[in-house]
């Protein structure tokens, strides 16, 4: 057998990356669900925000027949799917880091590339839970009223898939920026909070200062947030309450595509396993 062959050989004894990928998704999900706590706290937080803002400003939005619950939704479904990545899998990411996790996957033979795809993996099906969650909550307590047309349905999806990326590639750059893995939930959690202030989660984007939207404008969540009203909200909500009079879907697009590919340049080239660990 020539060298060409023996290469040839052992490319085919290799897994293959993606299907290792899946396989670490799989696992991950399963530590994920076993441990109770973080599974209530990641699922829990925005069900939260929902029963609270749809129990005090229970009833319909003023001079419409929009309920309040409609309004709030898709603002805390964009939340919840940004949450994911840049919360959720980017604290984990860094306890894993600090607790020896990734020094220990280090010595196997799991490529890096099939671990970050199974962070993304994980952090999409993290994310299709917290909105199917939310919705369903939703349509039995607050008269969510779900989409009849396609072209709406196919809106969702875009948006849905673009901004999972953007959460999980930012998530996995992010994470190597706690000291300690205690601090991580906090260094993460309490800049996004104020963000979905001024991001027009809870608040109407036209009682924000303009120059807060401006800064707004900058991050995903605002155009995550404005993509998933154009989904679930009548067509009138579009010029009374958008800045502009527009959801401006290509400039979200753009931006939230943008932060994908940013995410992913400064992922790939910060990415270690472990602060001393193979690359």
């Amino acid at each position: 057998m020539n060298s060409l062959q023996l290469s040839r050989a052992s490319e085919k004894a290799l897994p293959n990356p993606i299907r290792l990928g899946l396989t670490q998704a799989a696992l991950e999900m399963k530590a994920f669900v076993r441990a109770k706590d973080s599974v209530l706290f990641t699922l829990g937080l925005p069900l939260m925000f929902l029963l609270v803002f749809g129990l005090v400003f229970a009833g319909e939005l003023e001079g419409s027949d929009v309920s309040v619950g409609q309004w709030f939704t898709p603002g805390i479904i964009a939340a919840s799917v940004l949450s994911a990545g840049i919360v959720n899998l980017a604290t984990s990411m860094a306890i894993e880091r600090h607790d020896g996790t990734l020094r220990r996957l280090a010595l196997t033979p799991l490529p890096a590339s099939s671990y970050i795809i199974g962070k993304i993996v994980m952090t999409f099906v993290t994310a299709v839970g917290m909105t199917v969650v939310l919705l369903a909550v939703g349509v039995a307590l607050f008269d969510v009223a779900l989409p009849t047309e396609v072209d709406r349905w196919l809106t969702f999806a875009w948006v849905f898939g673009l901004g999972v990326v953007a959460a999980a590639v930012m998530g996995i750059a992010m994470a190597p920026i706690p000291r300690t893995a205690k601090s991580a939930s906090a260094v993460f959690n309490l800049p996004f909070l104020g963000l979905m202030f001024i991001s027009g989660v809870f608040i109407e984007s036209g009682s924000i200062p303009s120059w807060l939207r401006t800064v707004a404008g900058v991050f995903p969540l605002r155009w995550l947030a404005s993509g998933m009203r154009a989904v679930f909200l009548p067509a009138e909500f579009e010029t009374a309450v958008e800045p502009g009079g527009s959801y401006d879907l290509e400039i979200g697009a753009a931006v939230l595509a943008g932060w994908a590919v940013l995410g992913f340049i400064v992922a790939v080239a910060t990415f270690r396993w472990g602060r001393e660990g193979r690359r």
